[in-house]
């Protein structure tokens, strides 16, 4: 599909946010399949080193001037965003977008950055384009296997997330949305609705196919609302790797942690355990997503493995990209999950998905 989409539109999309480490391994991957996106940032000197090697062409637009930014996108078919923070850069870059008459995604894992985007659905389908949020590892991973464990259970009542990104890369930009949405507190997803938790109380451990144990402790991650949205199911959790200890400590400070964010060596401490400091060192890196879900006594587990999440994330973004240039995509706003169907995470290179049912 990639090499027809190239061939038939080979300048289709435009990238925003292509000079930082996820966007120069978006860019790369994208190139590798046979596209040759727009370049769209705030710095020309960094877009035209980026662009001019590879022959490509960049347009300087600013967040801040609406109308640059709709001109700068003016004749392309779709903008993918992988600059974070997505609560800044989301909101005008989908208004400059639909503007210009374009469709919409992003890697964006923020809760309240994901349900802005979802709360627009209206706006996009008057506009007859599409807003995919959460088009990267993470959001792609769990809303899907969310689907499949809830559809294999006929419908979950409940559904636990857990999320392992396995780095080998520091992305500045990735750290600095991390922490914003650790310092928004805790969230959980309780009958239906979005509600404030602190951050850490819920603790629980996964059982991995090695048979090994790895502790978790909820966190206020856009796989809430994205899983929400891609089964409607209304009592869902989602956590990230935590020592039980550390995470009792964190649900004791979470009035403080913002505050606390601000020590160096505690925002390191907190970006190691949650995988997206380039923890994975000289070992290869494995990304794994678990979902459990329940219905009255009978229990789904689904089990999700991947290779490194940036490079995961970049095949992710640039499939998403291919599917909505080539109108596989329907209108309105939605998560990887609903745009594209629960099984699209298994065609990403690598990923190996099991279940475990039990009536």
């Amino acid at each position: 599909m990639s090499l027809e989409l190239a061939n038939d539109h080979p300048n289709a999309w435009a990238l925003f946010g292509a000079t930082g480490v996820t966007g120069q391994m978006v860019l790369e991957q994208a190139m590798q399949r046979g596209h040759r996106p727009l370049l769209v940032g705030r710095d020309p000197q960094r877009l035209m080193a980026l662009a001019a090697p590879r022959g490509l062409e960049f347009r300087q637009a600013n967040l801040a001037d609406p109308e640059s930014l709709a001109v700068a996108l003016k004749g392309r078919r779709a903008l993918l965003n992988v600059a974070g923070p997505f609560s800044e850069t989301g909101l005008p870059l989908i208004r400059a977008a639909l503007s210009a008459g374009l469709s919409y995604a992003d890697l964006n894992g923020e809760a309240p950055a994901l349900q802005r985007l979802l709360d627009m659905d209206g706006e996009a389908r008057r506009a007859g384009l599409t807003l995919v949020g959460g088009a990267g590892f993470g959001i792609a991973a769990s809303d899907g296997l969310a689907a499949m464990v809830s559809g294999a259970l006929g419908g979950a009542d409940w559904l636990r997330i857990s999320v392992a990104s396995d780095s080998a890369h520091d992305s500045p930009a990735v750290a600095e949305s991390t922490l914003a949405v650790l310092a928004g507190g805790g969230r959980e997803i309780i009958d239906g609705e979005v509600v404030r938790r602190n951050l850490g109380r819920r603790r629980w451990r996964v059982l991995g196919a090695d048979g090994s144990r790895q502790a978790f402790a909820s966190a206020p991650l856009a796989d809430l609302v994205g899983a929400r949205h891609a089964t409607g199911v209304r009592q869902i959790v989602a956590g990230v790797p935590m020592p039980a200890s550390q995470a009792a400590v964190l649900s004791v400070i979470a009035p403080v942690l913002p505050a606390l964010l601000k020590i160096p060596t505690v925002r390191r401490q907190i970006l190691s355990s949650s995988g997206h400091s380039g923890v994975a060192g000289l070992r290869a890196p494995v990304s794994r997503v678990w979902v459990e879900g329940g219905r009255g006594d009978a229990r789904c587990t689904g089990r999700l493995e991947g290779g490194e999440g940036y490079a995961m994330a970049a095949e992710i973004a640039v499939r998403a990209m291919e599917a909505i240039c080539g109108g596989k995509a329907p209108i309105g706003a939605h998560t990887p999950a609903t745009a594209f169907g629960p099984d699209f995470i298994r065609s990403v290179n690598g990923v190996r998905i099991n279940f475990d049912v039990k009536p």
